[in-house]
């Protein structure tokens, strides 16, 4: 798939809301108190030569009011791009910045469940989720210009963008962006405000290891994928961390007593119908994932899923 064969509509609607993380950082804030159903957050750095763009929202729609946003502060150029991972809601607005001149930073492992059908496919499902007027004009645009698979620093007018690869936590092509001089750190999706990661594409190992990277961070400001900022960054980690904890040690408990996965989901609330990333169907959903996790490991089968 190429494109969209329809021009993308100049946009009318209003701004983003805008948080300003100071040191030229800022949030732009999503569908706060919608968890993963609602718009992801963003953000940029904003240096003497140009802007750094973290995310580019899920629809070309979103990305060219995004762009908008950042033109209400900044009139320099675009420079970069970076994607913390390949879902739909975070790339998809990409073409945007393409056009206005960004180069994209990326992981190159672009595999998720939502494309395993084929992008054609995955786009035509995108589709039912924002509508067609907000895909006018879409094509793929995450492929990365610079790829990273280990970390990367960017320096642009005398800052240091650092690019963080923790592992496959959330999905195989996660990163993070840290700007240290600002104390800044955008996580993507390994960190959501209500602390239910999801794993179903990356695994509750390397969730571990990646909290525990932040954590050695010790940022004034983390940034989810979803949802509101926290007052204590610190208090959003050791929340996803408790959560996944217990489940890794409900489902394993599970497992080596001969619990079948089935009943051993029984406990958790059904997931909502249509609506795969609301609390209830993560919460399933991840259960399902670190059952067979868990699985595998006591079985010498798991390899380290944390690398």
């Amino acid at each position: 798939m190429t494109g969209w064969s329809v021009s993308a509509l100049p946009s009318t609607a209003p701004l983003f809301p805008l948080r300003d993380l100071g040191h030229g950082v800022y949030a732009v804030l999503g569908d706060t108190g919608r968890g993963s159903e609602g718009r992801a957050n963003a953000g940029f750095v904003v240096t003497r030569d140009g802007i750094v763009v973290i995310d580019a929202d899920g629809s070309p729609r979103d990305g060219e009011t995004l762009l908008r946003t950042i033109r209400s502060v900044s009139q320099r150029a675009i420079r970069w791009l970076v994607l913390t991972h390949h879902h739909p809601d975070h790339h998809f607005g990409a073409i945007v910045f393409r056009k206005a001149g960004a180069k994209v930073i990326a992981h190159p492992d672009s595999r998720t469940l939502a494309s395993e059908g084929g992008l054609d496919n995955q786009m035509i499902d995108w589709i039912r989720v924002v509508g067609l007027d907000a895909m006018r004009g879409f094509e793929y645009a995450d492929t990365p210009d610079r790829p990273v698979t280990k970390g990367d620093t960017l320096r642009i007018g005398g800052r240091r963008v650092i690019v963080l690869a923790p592992g496959p936590a959330h999905t195989p092509g996660d990163l993070m962006v840290w700007v240290p001089d600002a104390g800044v750190l955008f996580a993507g999706d390994i960190l959501l405000e209500d602390g239910v990661t999801m794993v179903v594409d990356g695994s509750a190992p390397a969730l571990l290891k990646a909290l525990n990277q932040i954590d050695s961070l010790r940022p004034k400001v983390v940034v989810p994928g979803h949802g509101s900022v926290p007052a204590e960054p610190a208090v959003l980690v050791e929340r996803t961390r408790a959560y996944i904890t217990q489940l890794r040690g409900e489902m394993r408990a599970a497992v080596q007593e001969g619990v079948p996965m089935k009943r051993a989901l029984d406990a958790l609330p059904p997931a909502d119908e249509n609506r795969p990333v609301s609390l209830n169907s993560r919460k399933r959903r991840n259960a399902a994932r670190v059952y067979v996790e868990e699985e595998k490991d006591i079985m010498g089968l798991s390899g380290d899923s944390g690398q």
